[in-house]
């Protein structure tokens, strides 16, 4: 029997918080049997080169993308885009900018950790983010290496979660911001895993009314009534579909492939963006 070809357009690598870099996303992906990725790393292009390199010589499909952080109705948003091209000047310029406050918080971080007596160096923080944006999963690495916490769950509860004491706001742009930069840049954006916003309808499909071309659909912390909302939603007002596995690599975030997103899906994002 023919098995249909898959898709994971949502993985990260060590560009920005993910544990496997570009190349071994593709060799895993290959290993998986997708068709095809994204790399959708959070305010940063850079990983894609590698990962188009990689992907040329295994013969796996890529797709450039990224994941923008926004605030909205004074929740994070998440905001994808698929299709950009990644040599865009005020794109750069503005994901340089991101990456300069990423960077500024994880200073802050360390500093208020230090006045909790919690003391890390920060060389090593910055050697765990590489050559990808400094984020706070580096600095939970170092955390539960240096024996602060047990783990990531205990790091963020303890130390760097809203209301602990060394958290600190991140730099964030509105909707409407995100949107222009990702259709500046040749692309399209989506609202990533909006399964939680649907609380609030009239908030959500004010929203969609952005500039949103899709909405992200498929994705680990979907049940099967919320993707079935939402792919309705999807339907009645034209939009494009996407879906992907959230991939970071670390422990219980290991689940590239999964949910399963029909290649059809991809084929349609290209279609529009041609």
């Amino acid at each position: 029997m023919h098995q249909e070809k898959t898709v994971d357009l949502h993985t990260h690598s060590t560009f920005s918080d993910g544990v496997l870099s570009p190349t071994e996303l593709v060799t895993m992906a290959k290993r998986k049997g997708l068709a095809a990725i994204s790399l959708s790393d959070h305010d940063v292009v850079e990983g894609f080169g590698e990962l188009a390199e990689a992907a040329a010589d295994n013969g796996l499909e890529v797709m450039s993308g990224l994941e923008l952080s926004c605030e909205y109705n004074g929740r994070d948003l998440h905001v994808l885009g698929y299709g950009v091209a990644v040599d865009d000047a005020p794109l750069l310029g503005m994901l340089k900018e991101f990456c300069d406050a990423r960077e500024r918080r994880g200073f802050g971080i360390v500093e208020k950790l230090a006045q909790e007596g919690v003391h890390l160096d920060m060389d090593v923080v910055l050697a765990k983010a590489g050559k990808g944006a400094l984020g706070r999963p580096h600095i939970a690495e170092a955390l539960v290496e240096g024996g602060f916490a047990a783990d990531f769950a205990e790091v963020f509860a303890r130390y760097l979660g809203e209301n602990c004491p060394a958290y600190v706001e991140k730099y964030k742009m509105s909707p409407p911001e995100a949107v222009a930069q990702i259709h500046g840049a040749g692309g399209l954006a989506f609202v990533a895993h909006p399964g939680h916003y649907l609380e609030d309808m009239d908030a959500f499909l004010a929203l969609l009314d952005e500039g949103f071309d899709g909405i992200e659909v498929h994705h680990p912390h979907h049940r099967g009534a919320t993707t079935g909302q939402l792919l309705q939603i999807a339907t009645e007002r034209k939009m494009l579909v996407s879906g992907g596995s959230d991939f970071h690599g670390f422990k219980g975030r290991d689940n590239m492939g999964e949910p399963r997103v029909p290649y059809e899906l991809l084929e349609k994002i290209k279609e529009r963006l041609n």
